[in-house]
């Protein structure tokens, strides 16, 4: 009788070199798969992206950073004349933390987002205190009003190491829970050129930054869909081949050893 051992190890070699062949020319697959199935979750469940109204959560600026924020500069005007720059433009902030090749990151829900940032070589007058501040996707609107709606995620804090830690559940609207969706914003300001002032130039001096932002919800608790409770889109590690060519492997040897 013919014996099927050869031919199955024959099988079994040839898997490993197809799988071989396959984790060279695709080595992000796994997590490339698991980027997109957190933002087609995302995409899907934006209809259910709605802020909720909650009274029981507010802003709270206390969350372990060195200062304690006080209250919104005035927005005075400075004067330009004392910014110590030489050749007319403004200072611009430089993000590290999420990195700047992220246009727009995704900040899971209920948790604490750390940013941290640099200023660029224009920052001649780096600002003594700084605002962040945080702005409701479109369609929200102040109470009253069809200004858009806006809130102080921190004011007037000193960062000397240019860092600072927003917890998105204390740090939050008056009135509402951050919920997954898009088009959220936040911005950080010189708290000594004020809000209003804050996209004008002067030189040497920090202009306004703006960094689009989304939401997103990780439901492996809940579901076991197999998007870890601590998974960061914005720093996923890269694997060197996919679940299927492990999956792949094990069944080789197994052929191989009979």
């Amino acid at each position: 009788m013919f014996s099927t051992v050869p031919a199955l190890r024959r099988i079994a070699l040839g898997a490993l070199f197809a799988c071989a062949i396959v984790a060279l020319l695709q080595p992000g697959t796994a997590a490339a798969e698991l980027d997109a199935h957190v933002k087609r979750q995302l995409t899907l469940n934006a209809g259910g992206a709605t802020p909720t109204s909650d009274s029981g959560f507010g802003i709270s600026l206390n969350n372990g950073n060195s200062d304690s924020p006080s209250k919104t500069s005035s927005g005075s005007k400075p004067s330009s004349s004392s910014s110590g720059s030489s050749n007319g433009q403004p200072g611009r902030i430089v993000m590290k933390t999420p990195p700047r090749a992220i246009e727009s990151p995704l900040f899971e829900a209920a948790s604490e987002v750390k940013l941290q940032w640099d200023y660029d070589d224009n920052m001649k007058k780096p600002p003594s205190q700084i605002t962040i501040r945080g702005q409701m996707p479109s369609g929200y609107f102040e109470p009253g009003t069809t200004k858009p709606l806006y809130w102080y995620i921190a004011q007037n804090i000193s960062a000397p190491n240019k860092m600072y830690t927003w917890n998105t559940i204390t740090q939050s609207p008056p009135g509402y829970t951050l919920r997954e969706g898009t088009g959220y914003k936040l911005f950080i300001i010189d708290s000594s050129i004020g809000w209003d002032n804050s996209t004008h130039v002067y030189p040497g001096k920090l202009f306004q930054f703006m960094l689009p932002f989304s939401m997103y919800n990780s439901r492996y608790a809940q579901t076991n869909d197999g998007v870890p409770k601590d998974y960061n889109p914005n720093a996923a590690a890269r694997p060197t081949m996919s679940h299927v060519c492990i999956a792949v492997l094990a069944a080789a040897v197994v052929a191989l050893v009979l």
